[in-house]
């Protein structure tokens, strides 16, 4: 029968996929007090008249396991198997090479999401895998992340499109108030806001200290209102647009917006960061763009490659995606390819 441990191999690294990209993914760990149940080690090696469990006393061996495994999974492993060997070979053909330190980060990283209980041992235990061969499955998506990188080329063009701002909020939330009280809110909100801006334009305060006194928006307050840097289609749009008619240093009239009214303080645009600043911009782009880059190389990657087959047919792959506006926001993509395919499903 052909070598089954792919499967737990897959399994690992589809939960470490999961635990990166959706909350909340991973196994939940068991009781630590509750006593460990001894049970002999069943690997492919075992002899297939091992008995691998039994129900009302009837034996399922690991030859029934392995012939009923081999029926369900042979050949989208082998599609799978083969994605991989033309993702390796795509990427060593772009340069790429996978260092130690690459799969120590990828391992670091699905440590630090294992829930409260559970130790890496017992996840290796828990899929049947050791360490080496769940780092031998994480090179797919090493090679797939190194090879997209190389193709993001961030430009002073790219941060142009990034201002940095701080902001004041006076809130007009006001649940079940009626139109006048409504109404008389954001006269309010609205007047406390002109005054605070007179005072910053006649010295008596800064923007920064204005904002930790008199703001209303819990996430930047404390910080003096900084928003960092930000791009357009990310702020509600009252306060986008009125954000990026401004100059580096000029502070906005009262902005509307459903959150209440705010007054806008531009303090420096994207393209002239400097520094650890303009370091720190031009990385958070590329970790912007990795994730589309990733599936268009990976797609890529499928469509490009010469395959024959004496198992099964070979999926044609999508077509990759059009590369996207800079400008648009990244979140909420689904077409991320996940390097090592899905697990059985489990009753």
């Amino acid at each position: 029968m052909p070598d089954m441990r792919a499967r737990s191999i897959y399994t690992a690294a589809a939960v470490l996929l999961a635990a990166l990209l959706l909350p909340g993914a991973m196994p939940a760990a068991g009781d630590e007090n509750a006593p460990a149940a001894q049970k002999p080690k069943i690997t492919v090696d075992s002899p297939d008249s091992t008995v691998v469990a039994t129900v009302n006393g009837e034996p399922i061996t690991k030859g029934e396991l392995m012939e009923a495994m081999w029926g369900r999974y042979a050949i989208p492993t082998l599609t799978d198997l083969i994605d991989k060997v033309a993702i390796r070979q795509a990427a060593q053909k772009a340069g790429v090479t996978i260092e130690p330190a690459d799969l120590d980060a990828k391992v670091n990283e699905l440590k630090d999401r294992l829930p409260p209980g559970m130790t890496f041992e017992q996840f290796l235990e828990q899929y049947n895998i050791t360490e080496e061969q769940l780092r031998k499955e994480l090179e797919t998506s090493v090679y797939i992340e190194k090879a997209a990188a190389k193709n993001i080329n961030v430009t002073d063009q790219d941060l142009a499109g990034y201002i940095k701002a701080r902001h004041i909020l006076i809130s007009t939330q006001q649940p079940g108030a009626t139109a006048e009280e409504r109404e008389k809110k954001e006269q309010e909100a609205k007047a406390k806001l002109e005054q605070i801006a007179a005072d910053i334009k006649a010295g008596k305060t800064t923007f920064e200290q204005a904002a930790k006194e008199f703001s209303d928006d819990p996430g930047s307050k404390d910080q003096g209102g900084d928003l960092g840097f930000f791009k357009r289609g990310v702020m509600t749009q009252p306060f986008e647009e009125a954000a990026f008619k401004l100059k580096a240093g000029e502070m906005s009239e009262p902005v509307k917006t459903t959150y209440g009214f705010h007054l806008i303080l531009v303090e420096k645009l994207g393209k002239d960061a400097e520094g650890q600043e303009r370091a720190d911009l031009i990385e958070r782009i590329r970790q912007e763009r990795l994730r589309p880059e990733m599936t268009t190389w990976y797609l890529k990657a499928k469509q490009e490659a010469q395959v024959e087959r004496a198992l099964g047919e070979q999926p044609k792959p999508p077509t990759p995606p059009p590369a996207m506006e800079e400008s648009q926001p990244e979140t909420g993509r689904q077409d991320t390819p996940p390097p090592p395919p899905p697990a059985p499903e489990s009753n």
